[in-house]
């Protein structure tokens, strides 16, 4: 039973696949029976008398022999020829006729034609191109009628070149020779002379020249048509001008020796107000020598430190900055430093003389000796002559003799005053860089109570300039103290 019933089914799919076949072949043939269609016009202008217009035609067919009708929906067309004959896998070429019956008809026009298969009944549509003029030389009195696109940027940059693009088309046979294009805005005028021929279509495009300085906003743009001192057709749109701000630097240095000045111009190229934030690198010395009339701040970016101005700027506007570094004051001052060193070596002492004293004996009832030493030293590279170490003390004292060995006794021992006595001491000379240690020892006659003032000594020498004095420091000594100056 299983068997039978799968015989039965291969049949079936047999029957089955034989039909499509032939439903497949038959659709193949059918279509393939629609020819292939080429025509070009001859004269496809014509007039109200010469009414024929003539296309050339070429019908390829790619089946079996076939005769093909040409006929128009239209009542107011003629067609000749009407039937063509077709031989199998061939072309056939002829001259279409096209008869205008209707003399209203002026200007362009489109005329439908069918091309049917007497075979396979199929058929295929064109539109014929025909345009009637008039059969006199007046033409009729035709509006002009012109329809107009305008292409532009919405958005535009004054530093930029921008243009406008108009495209038109003639929608009747009116030829229009004196059209003019209207371009007209706050932005800018422009006017351009063209011609429109009989449904002509024409696109221009017209370079339009902005004022770069331009200030920002939104502005209209009339763009319009005119014939015969008429307007025919009219058209507004609105454009962006944008802002900008277009900041030059113009920067001078000028040089001198312990100085630079920079003068500085910021310029505001542009159509809009900024803020320029302009810098100059300075380190916190320069910083400190650094001057400039206009405020400015300490800042610090990637670790340089810089002096930094914000600048306002409304268009067109310049604003020149001046800045000083002058190292003048500290190139005075180590001037004045380096002299003064200079002059302290030229004019100081060669001979320094220091006066140092103790008590030697010392009771509760007072002082009673003191041992006195003069310290004389040429500290410079050359000798030194005549030189005279001249001291002196109190009355109330006396000079103690001392022989002991090393010790130098005084040349001269004279009264200065009432109140003191004087002591001096010649040396023939002083060696480079010598020194002398004089020394002496005074006794009161009387206790001595409270402080002890021994004034300075001085010592006086012969230089290539003349004589010249240098004197010591004071020495004060109190009652029962301990030695006031160490001795080495």
């Amino acid at each position: 039973m299983e068997n039978v019933i799968a015989r039965l089914g291969e049949k079936m799919i047999k029957r089955l696949s034989i039909i499509a076949l032939i439903l497949l072949l038959f659709v193949t043939s059918v279509h393939a029976t629609v020819p292939a269609v080429k025509f070009t016009a001859i004269n496809d202008t014509i007039t109200t008398e010469d009414n024929t217009a003539t296309y050339n035609f070429s019908i390829t067919n790619a089946n079996a022999s076939d005769r093909f009708q040409l006929y128009t929906i239209s009542a107011f067309w003629d067609i000749n020829p009407t039937i063509v004959v077709v031989p199998a896998k061939s072309t056939s070429t002829f001259i279409l006729e096209i008869t205008l019956n209707d003399r209203q008809f002026i200007g362009p026009q489109l005329v439908p034609i069918s091309i049917k298969s007497l075979n396979s009944e199929d058929s295929i549509e064109e539109q014929l191109y025909v345009y009637v003029k008039p059969s006199t030389e007046s033409s009729p009195n035709y509006v002009p009628n012109v329809a107009m696109t305008v292409n532009m940027d919405n958005i535009i940059d004054p530093r930029q070149s921008t243009s406008v693009e108009i495209s038109m088309v003639n929608r009747n046979p009116l030829d229009i020779q004196d059209l003019r294009i209207v371009v007209d805005s706050p932005l800018f005028s422009k006017e351009v002379q063209t011609s429109l021929g009989p449904l002509e279509g024409k696109t221009n495009q017209i370079l339009l020249d902005l004022n770069r300085f331009q200030q920002p906003g939104v502005y209209p743009v009339n763009i319009k048509l005119v014939t015969q001192n008429k307007t025919v057709t009219e058209m507004q749109k609105e454009v962006e001008i944008i802002n900008y701000s277009d900041v030059t630097v113009e920067k001078v240095s000028v040089k001198k020796l312990f100085s630079t000045t920079d003068y500085i111009k910021l310029h505001n190229d542009g159509n809009y107000p900024t803020v320029e934030t302009y810098n100059i690198p300075k380190t916190f010395f320069q910083r400190l020598f650094t001057s400039s009339a206009d405020k400015y701040t300490n800042t610090r970016d990637n670790g340089v430190n810089y002096i930094s101005w914000n600048v306002p700027l409304d268009p067109q506007e310049s604003h020149n900055l001046t800045v000083r570094t002058n190292y003048n004051s500290i190139a005075i001052l180590i001037v004045l430093l380096l002299a003064g060193i200079a002059m302290y070596y030229i004019f100081r002492s060669p001979v320094l003389l220091y006066k140092r004293a103790k008590i030697i004996v010392s009771t509760d009832e007072g002082i009673t000796e003191i041992r006195v030493k003069l310290h004389v030293k040429n500290r410079s590279g050359k000798e030194i002559r005549a030189v005279k170490v001249i001291d002196r003390h109190p009355k109330i004292v006396s000079l103690v003799d001392d022989d002991s060995i090393g010790s130098l006794k005084p040349t001269k021992m004279l009264s200065a005053d009432k109140i003191h006595s004087l002591l001096m001491w010649n040396l023939e000379a002083l060696e480079p860089y010598e020194e002398r240690l004089i020394s002496y020892t005074i006794r009161s006659r009387l206790n001595i109570v409270g402080n002890v003032h021994l004034h300075s000594a001085k010592v006086r020498f012969q230089t290539p300039s003349g004589e010249r004095t240098t004197s010591s420091n004071d020495v004060m000594l109190l009652h029962r103290s301990v030695n006031l100056v160490k001795y080495e």
